[in-house]
């Protein structure tokens, strides 16, 4: 993932907090040492994270997050290992996003029974466009997010077109109707 929410692409591992700057002043971070980062290569890479990370990695992210919030969960872990499994396989296009897989995961465990209100503290939605950082406003009928630079020029609500990736790629990877969207990234 990117924003706020970054880990490496690869092994999951946190990433540090201190900024490393290039020639050109672009800030990375580096991957810390975990076993899994170890193992991967990627211990002390720079990275900001990325849009779509390998399933390993989001796993492992799935599950540090989750023990934040409660004690570990084999048996929650499996089961998101099969469905993100399942995910990863049927996704395409921008359903390969990071944030749109997680969402998917996230309604496939809540509808196991499974507590998975946490995620929600564990992703930054992004523009379904552009990956670039969202604007939120409260209207009468709800929230409403648009394209913090407006890349498409249409000022429209990309939650509505968030929902749908998610809908659709929940549907491919587990052959069942579509959840309904509503049901779908509520605040």
């Amino acid at each position: 993932m990117i924003g706020t929410d970054p880990f490496c692409p690869e092994s999951g591992a946190p990433l540090s907090r201190d900024r490393h700057y290039d020639e050109l002043g672009r800030g990375k971070r580096a991957v810390t040492t975990t076993d899994r980062s170890a193992a991967a290569g990627t211990a002390g890479e720079l990275t900001n994270g990325a849009v779509r990370s390998a399933r390993t990695a989001l796993l492992t992210y799935f599950e540090r997050c989750h023990q934040r919030h409660g004690d570990a969960d084999d048996e929650l872990y499996r089961r998101g290992s099969v469905a993100l499994r399942r995910l990863k396989s049927a996704a395409s296009g921008r359903q390969e996003w990071d944030v749109h897989v997680w969402f998917a995961l996230k309604h496939r465990l809540a509808s196991a029974e499974y507590d998975v209100e946490w995620m929600n503290d564990h992703a930054t939605l992004r523009c379904p466009h552009c990956a670039g950082r969202l604007r939120y406003r409260r209207t009468p009928g709800g929230v409403v997010a648009t394209c913090g630079v407006d890349c498409d020029g249409s000022g429209g609500d990309a939650l509505a077109a968030i929902r749908e990736t998610v809908a659709s790629l929940y549907a491919a990877a587990f052959d069942a109707d579509p959840p309904e969207t509503d049901a779908l990234l509520q605040f």
